[in-house]
């Protein structure tokens, strides 16, 4: 396999459990860069996920587990470099150096920002005032240390996320106007990720919103949550003779084309098909669907719960190969924070080897 020297980089939250629309929107997407042959780094944003948080959580049993499912999904950290942010502490350097130049107007007009701040605005328009943190003001300037240190060639983002790379280039093109040619600008690339709707019918599936299949439900639970869907409502005529998800999908009920959506991921064409037919022929098969997914998720499942529990698959693994990962890129992020202070005029640190 050819070795591609572009550095690939994706940052993902710790969340513990990880459920279908992980794996179809990110894992998936990260195991066919890696078989590909790309450098790539993965990194658990621990600091990111302190944005939202409203008290204590064990961020840090949420990254075991979570990387526990990478690798029983089948991301190897010895091809790909997995890493903590908070691992590499200078990059909380690297964002106070930009944030000295980075205007407020600017990071303002951030979306995640935006739609925070129009929560928070009364009946008559004014804010009442902003309780909102520093941490997600600057967001942005995080996430562009994140990308920037490591000197990321290519980025793959969802639409959600393409602004904040798109400040992250917008950030080292200020950088190197005004203190010279030292940061690398990243391009953003579409991420060939689908979108898994949840199990409530809503146009995605997500932990918050509590509609997810978990990567390491059971047979039992599985079966409890597609059965608690609800698909009450009559079949709606399909104005489309095309069995194509997209063209069908928004002409079903929502918990109902979550169901197929679901299957066509998960099961043969000809057997997604015949439940197309059932549904066209508005036949009683709510229940057949239900059961027939069950068994599709149940047998996607059974590995990965197997490699999950796996004896080489365990915490002092995860903890071995985020020290060593830790240490290769290290290097990489202390070089870039150095370039930058010293195109500053702080120099180098003296504290560093």
């Amino acid at each position: 396999m050819a070795t591609n020297h572009e550095v690939i980089l994706s940052g993902v939250r710790p969340t513990g459990r990880l459920h279908f629309g992980n794996y179809f929107g990110a894992i998936k997407h990260f195991i066919d860069l890696q078989k590909q042959g790309y450098r790539c780094y993965y990194f658990i944003a621990d600091y990111h996920a302190l944005t939202t948080i409203s008290e204590r959580e064990d961020f840090f049993r949420h990254t075991l587990d979570m990387l526990r499912t990478y690798v029983a999904c089948g991301l190897d950290p010895r091809k790909s470099i997995i890493y903590r942010q908070s691992d590499l502490p200078c990059t909380a350097e690297l964002t106070l150096l930009f944030g000295m130049i980075t205007n407020i107007g600017f990071l303002e007009r951030g979306t995640t920002y935006k739609d925070k701040m129009s929560k928070l605005t009364s009946p008559e328009g004014q804010p009442e005032g902003n309780p909102l943190s520093y941490g997600l003001l600057g967001y942005p300037v995080l996430m562009a240390a994140d990308i920037l240190i490591v000197k990321a060639d290519k980025v793959p983002v969802g639409d959600d996320q393409r602004q904040h790379v798109e400040m992250a280039i917008d950030i080292a093109e200020r950088f190197n106007h005004r203190f010279g040619e030292v940061l690398k600008s990243p391009a953003p690339v579409a991420r060939d990720a689908i979108r898994v709707r949840g199990l409530d019918g809503s146009d995605k599936m997500g932990k918050s919103e509590n509609n997810t299949l978990d990567l390491l439900d059971d047979e039992k639970t599985v079966l409890k949550k597609i059965k608690g869907v609800p698909t009450t409502t009559d079949p709606l005529p399909l104005e489309t003779e095309s069995d194509d998800p997209e063209a069908i999908l928004p002409e079903m009920p929502p918990s109902v084309a979550a169901l197929y959506h679901l299957l066509y991921l998960l099961a043969p064409w000809e057997v997604y098909t015949d439940f197309v037919g059932k549904y066209r022929r508005k036949e009683r098969f709510y229940g057949q669907l239900k059961t027939t997914l069950a068994e599709y998720v149940t047998a996607f499942n059974k590995p990965i719960i197997e490699g999950f529990h796996a004896p080489d698959n365990t915490d002092e693994f995860v903890m071995d190969f985020l020290r060593d990962n830790a240490a290769k890129v290290t290097p990489v992020a202390l070089d870039t924070v150095e370039s930058c202070r010293e195109a500053m005029g702080i120099g180098h640190s003296l504290y560093r080897a």
